[in-house]
C-alpha cells in the first residue's frame, strides 16, 4: 500500500511528483521549485531531480487549497521537461483563479495522450462517478515544444468546464460559450495574454456566431459557430446588461461564482438552463441570464455587434486594436478586463 507523508512549504500554488516508494515526503512546493520528487515509468525513484533535465514521468499533483489536481503523462520520449507541463498546468489553474477566485471541485485527472506531431490537437472534459473526479483529457503531440503550451487555451477552456455543471446536448452552446467567452479573460488576468488579443479575438470571432438561413434559436442550432461563438455572444450580452444594471458592482463573472458556488459545477447532477441560470440571476441581484436565454433559446437572434464595440470604445485597426476610454460603454469594458470583487455576492 502505498503512503505518503505531505510536508507544507510557504508557497501560493503547490506541485509535487507523485512517488511510488512508501512511505515517501511529498514535498508541497511553489511553481518555481526547481526540484521535485519524480517516479519514472521504470519505478526506479529519484529525488531531487531537476527540473532542467528530460524527465520520463508518470505524472505529477498540484494542490490549489483544498483541490489535488493529477496529471497522467502517458508514454515518454518527449521533447517537453518536466517544468514544462507544471507551468503550463500552473498556467491554466491560476487562469481559472483568476476569472471564478477559486478552483471549482475537489479532484480533477488530467490525462495526457501523446500523438505524432507537435501542439495540442483537443481536449474533453467529463466527470467520473467512480472516482468523484473531473477528467480532462488532451491530446498531445510528442513534439509540442514549450512555446506551444505558453500559447494554447485548451487546457484552460476544460478546466473552466468543470464551473458549470455537464450539460445535455440541448444545451452544449451555453456550456461552450462559457468557456469560449471567460478562458481568455481568464488568461489575460493571469498575463499570458494581452487584452488587445482578447477584444481582437471576440471581435473576429463573434460574428461566426450570428445566425445564418435556417437556423433557429441557440437550444436547437448545433453547428459549431452557434455552439462555441453563438454561447459567446449570448455571455458578452449577459455580461453588459448586468454591469449596467448594477451600476458596474456585478458582472457575469459573479453570476457564474455564483453558479459554481452554489454547488453546480461538474460534480453536480444533470440540471437544466433554467435552473442554472436562475443560481446565478440570484447572484447578481437581476434576471439578465433568464431574460437573455429565454429571448434566444427558441428564436434566431442577430446582434448589432458593431454597435457593441463601438459603445465600448473598440475599433479594428487592420491588425491590431485601439482602444476609446472616452466611449460610453467604455467603463464596462475595462471591468470586463480587470475584474473586481468588490460586490459581493448576494444572500441566498
Amino acid at each position: 500500500m502505498n503512503r505518503s507523508l505531505n510536508i507544507l512549504l510557504p508557497a501560493g500554488l503547490i506541485c509535487w511528483f507523485s512517488s511510488g516508494t512508501p512511505p515517501s515526503p511529498q514535498f508541497v512546493l511553489p511553481a518555481s521549485t526547481t526540484a521535485v520528487n519524480t517516479t519514472h515509468p521504470n519505478r526506479t525513484n529519484e529525488t531531487s531531480q531537476k527540473l532542467g533535465q528530460t524527465l520520463n514521468l508518470n505524472g505529477f499533483s498540484m494542490l490549489c487549497n483544498q483541490a489535488e489536481i493529477t496529471v497522467e503523462i502517458r508514454s515518454d520520449g518527449w521533447c517537453l521537461q518536466g517544468k514544462d507541463f507544471i507551468a503550463w498546468v500552473d498556467d491554466a489553474v491560476n487562469s481559472v483563479l483568476s476569472y471564478y477566485g477559486k478552483y471549482p471541485i475537489k479532484r480533477t485527472r488530467i490525462i495526457i495522450d501523446q500523438k505524432e506531431g507537435r501542439g495540442i490537437m483537443g481536449g474533453l472534459t467529463s466527470f467520473d462517478e467512480d472516482s468523484q473526479s473531473g477528467v480532462i483529457e488532451i491530446a498531445m503531440g510528442k513534439d509540442t515544444q514549450p512555446e506551444d503550451l505558453t500559447n494554447t487555451w485548451t487546457l484552460t477552456h476544460e478546466m473552466v468546464h468543470l464551473t458549470f455543471p455537464l450539460v445535455n446536448d440541448q444545451y452544449n452552446w451555453l456550456s461552450e460559450g462559457i468557456a469560449t467567452y471567460t478562458e481568455p479573460l481568464g488568461r489575460m488576468r493571469r498575463g499570458i495574454i494581452s487584452r488587445e488579443q482578447v477584444w481582437k479575438d471576440l471581435v473576429e470571432g463573434t460574428p461566426k456566431g450570428q445566425p445564418q438561413a435556417g437556423d433557429m434559436g441557440l437550444n436547437r442550432t448545433n453547428t459549431w459557430g452557434r455552439t462555441y461563438w453563438g454561447g459567446a455572444i449570448y455571455c458578452l450580452l449577459a455580461d453588459i446588461e448586468i454591469r449596467k444594471r448594477s451600476e458596474n458592482r456585478f458582472g457575469l463573472e459573479h453570476a457564474l461564482r455564483g453558479i459554481m458556488e452554489s454547488g453546480a459545477n461538474a460534480e453536480s447532477d444533470l440540471l437544466s438552463a433554467p435552473e442554472i441560470l436562475t443560481l446565478g440571476d440570484l447572484s447578481t441581484r437581476n434576471s439578465v441570464l433568464t431574460e437573455l436565454y429565454e429571448a434566444m433559446k427558441e428564436t434566431p437572434v442577430t446582434v448589432d455587434l458593431s454597435k457593441i464595440w463601438q459603445e465600448l470604445g473598440i475599433t479594428v485597426c487592420g491588425d491590431s486594436i485601439k482602444f476609446d476610454d472616452n466611449a460610453p460603454l467604455a467603463n464596462i469594458r475595462k471591468a470586463i478586463e480587470n475584474g473586481h470583487d468588490r460586490g459581493e455576492l448576494a444572500s441566498r
